[in-house]
Formats: C-alpha cells, sequence, structure tokens
C-alpha cells in the first residue's frame, strides 16, 4: 500500500505533464499540404486541429504570415495546417464554398470533399483530439469555413470567419452544434458589412449570416448577451461589440459575432499578435463533449514487451484518462448489461485523497475499429465485480504506470487509487 505522499505524486502526474514547431506534410487529393506539430509531440498525447483557409488570390503560407498562428504552435501545443485552394484561370488560388464567393469560373472542383478527407488524413497520421478541431477561414477562406463546419457539424468543433459570410441557402438545422464566430468591420470595401453581391450573386451581411447560424444551432434568437471588446486601439473607445448567442442551442453549438466598428476587413491584414491570441483563446475554450476517437487507448511502446496492442492514456486539456475495462466476476470473463469491454472516462475528484470517478462510459469499439497497425486494439483494464479491485496501464506524459484502484463508492462510481509502479523499457 502507498503512502499518500506517492498517491499524490501519480494524480499530479496526471496534471503537470510532460520550442519551435517543426513541418511534415500530408499528401493529400490535391498535393501535399503541411502539417505542423509541436516541438515535443509525442503519440501517447492528443492535439487540437487547427486548419487556416487562406483569402482569394493568395496561399496558405501567405495567410499564416498574416495570422502567425504558426509562431504560437508550441504556446498552445496544436497541430495546424494550412492548405491551398486551386487556381482559377487567373492563377488566383480559390475556394468553392457558395455561389457568390469565389468560383468565378465555373469550375466543379470539390473543396469540401477535399478538406474533409485531408482532416480525416491528419487524424489517422497524428493524435488528433476528435473533440477539438477548429477552423479560421479568412475572407473567402471565411466563406469556405462555414461551408465546412455546416456540412460535417459532427467533425468540427468550433469555426471563425473573418471577414466571410455564409449564404441565403435555406437550410435545415444542424443534427449536431457547432460554435460559430463571425467577424467584420462595418467598413470593410470587400466584403460588406450589411451584405452585398459578387459575380451577380449576393451574399449575406454579417448579421444576417450571424442569424442563419442561430438557427442553424437552434439557438434562442431572442436571448442573447452583448458586451464591448477593444480589439483596435487606434479606434477610439471600446469599438467591438461582442453577441452571443448561446441559450437553447443545441449541445456544443453557439453562435456569435464581433462587430467592429468602424473596422475594415475583418481581423484586418496582418492580424495582430493579440488579436491572434483573442482568437486562439475563443477557439480553446471550445469543445466537442463526445469521446475524443472511436476507441480509448494508445498503442504502448514497443520497448514496455506489455503484451498487449492498447492502453490508456491521460488527456491534460480535458483532465481525465481515457482508457477501458473488461468486466471479471470471480476470476472469469463476465458482463454488465450484455456488455463485457467498457470505454470509460476518469476524472479526478481529490488530489489529496488520490482519487477518480467514471463520469462516463460505452461500449468499447463497438465498431470494430483497427489500429494503426491493422489490428485489432485489446483493452487493457479489468474490474474485478466481486471484490471492486481495478487493475490497468496508463500513460501519463513521458510515463506508463501499472495502477491499481479499489472502488469506494458504488454509487458515483468514485474510484482510489491503492498502488502503482512506474514501467521501464527491459
Amino acid at each position: 500500500m502507498l503512502n499518500f505522499s506517492c498517491k499524490a505524486t501519480l494524480v499530479l502526474t496526471l496534471f503537470m505533464l510532460v520550442d519551435t514547431a517543426y513541418s511534415q506534410e500530408i499528401l493529400s487529393t490535391r498535393d501535399k499540404a503541411p502539417v505542423y506539430i509541436p516541438t515535443d509531440y509525442v503519440e501517447s498525447k492528443s492535439y487540437p486541429l487547427l486548419l487556416l483557409l487562406h483569402g482569394y488570390g493568395f496561399d496558405g503560407e501567405v495567410a499564416d504570415s498574416i495570422w502567425g498562428f504558426k509562431e504560437i504552435l508550441d504556446q498552445y501545443d496544436f497541430i495546424y495546417t494550412t492548405p491551398n485552394g486551386t487556381a482559377d484561370p487567373t492563377n488566383s488560388l480559390f475556394w468553392n464554398a457558395t455561389v457568390a464567393c469565389c468560383n468565378f469560373y465555373g469550375s466543379t472542383v470539390d473543396d469540401v470533399s477535399f478538406l474533409f478527407n485531408l482532416i480525416e488524413s491528419i487524424k489517422s497520421n497524428y493524435n488528433v483530439d476528435a473533440n477539438r478541431i477548429y477552423l479560421v477561414g479568412d475572407s473567402n477562406g471565411g466563406f469556405m469555413a462555414l461551408e465546412l463546419a455546416y456540412r460535417f457539424p459532427h467533425l468540427i468543433t468550433a469555426v471563425v470567419s473573418s471577414a466571410g459570410a455564409s449564404d441565403f441557402k435555406d437550410r435545415m438545422p444542424l443534427k449536431s452544434g457547432v460554435h460559430a464566430l463571425q467577424v467584420q468591420g462595418t467598413n470593410d470595401t470587400s466584403i460588406l458589412y450589411s451584405g452585398g453581391m459578387i459575380g451577380g450573386f449576393t451574399y449575406p451581411g454579417l448579421e444576417a449570416s450571424t442569424r442563419k447560424w442561430v438557427k442553424y444551432n437552434q439557438c434562442s434568437e431572442i436571448a442573447k448577451e452583448t458586451s464591448y471588446k477593444d480589439l483596435f486601439p487606434t479606434i477610439a473607445g471600446l469599438e467591438t461589440e461582442v453577441v452571443k448567442y448561446n441559450t437553447g442551442c443545441l449541445q456544443d453549438g453557439s453562435s456569435e459575432i464581433w462587430s467592429i466598428m468602424g473596422g475594415g476587413h475583418g481581423l484586418g491584414r496582418p492580424v495582430s499578435s493579440s488579436n491572434t491570441l483573442e482568437i486562439m483563446d475563443w477557439l480553446f475554450a471550445k469543445t466537442k463533449s463526445g469521446w475524443p476517437s472511436v476507441y480509448n487507448g494508445i498503442i504502448p511502446p514497443v520497448s514496455l514487451r506489455l503484451g498487449i496492442n492498447n492502453i490508456g492514456s491521460f488527456s491534460e486539456r480535458d483532465g481525465i484518462i481515457y482508457t477501458c475495462l473488461r468486466v471479471f466476476t470471480d476470476g472469469l470473463p463476465g458482463s454488465v448489461g450484455g456488455i463485457s469491454e467498457f470505454d470509460i472516462g476518469l476524472r479526478v475528484v481529490s488530489l489529496s485523497e488520490a482519487t477518480v470517478q467514471i463520469t462516463k462510459f460505452r461500449e468499447f469499439n463497438a465498431i470494430g475499429a483497427l489500429n494503426e497497425n491493422a489490428q485489432t486494439p485489446d483493452c487493457s483494464g479489468i474490474f474485478e465485480t466481486t471484490t471492486g479491485i481495478y487493475t490497468d496501464i496508463i500513460v501519463a506524459g513521458d510515463s506508463v504506470l501499472d495502477t491499481t484502484w479499489s472502488l469506494i463508492n458504488p454509487t458515483n462510481l468514485i474510484l482510489k487509487l491503492s498502488s502503482y509502479q512506474e514501467l521501464t523499457a527491459n
């Protein structure tokens, strides 16, 4: 039995986990899309994914020079990509987002499918937190980001459109909520604040586009919160009006508008470093409430020779241990409600008492997914119903821990740490 300090050490490890980002590439259906990952990227940890979609006439590299997300990659600890649209006959890169913007030459390119497949490809190559996939779109990229979020609401957590817009289509509400922020300056002469026309096709103004997303997310159009920000020191006073629609919305959904009084094209070019951080803070405060992957667990280090191909892991961002357990009764495989293996989410209840609580559960790997080695994943945990003892192997930062827990509160599913051992390579 461990003493208190040893127990606290393990729980502390779950919070105190272990600078320049480096770039890789994903071969997409179009070309090689750059993928930037944190310097200290490890497979045992899941990361948010951010896509930045460029405006009309310039590429993803220029877009990043405007927004500066790559400079804060390690600070916010995320995976980042800046894909390119296709070139039109004037050799201008564009996204085929809506009828108004910005497919001016009748291209049949399917950018929605391209971006969806890119996200899926990145997810298959990196440990992406499926509850934290974010879009930022600049102008034409804003149109595209909103369209992608509407088409794949189960995939996208939150979207920011700077000087973009939705369209006037009469469409059904979403089946899964998305947090949508739309930003525009009242003096923008390119994408007009009150709406306008491009190539004979109309697009809605900022307020009308926001109301579209209020309806998509099924939010109350009456209940709203209004506040003010100072995003541009060169404009007198608190020039940015913030209106939030977050009452009665679909789970994981909301609609928000930042109207910059006297401002120009969205958040500007370049975007100030302080406003880039404003956007990042807004995005990273948003998460979906589901599971981060189709089944819990990660592949353990080969050097440990554990004899199993899947173990639990601690998510620093969620503060949750995502793992799985097999039900045993009197030492023999059993079941609860006809289910023998469960994904579980364990949240720390008390640091001083070294307790965790099962806050959510589901059947383990119900769809029969394979891991990246084309193997059926194992379930590492064992729960013995007769004794209430739960044992499991869990990754926390750089440590792999063999743990034993006791069920001390069956009603609230609270477990207390009894012992642990850090595993090292043989």
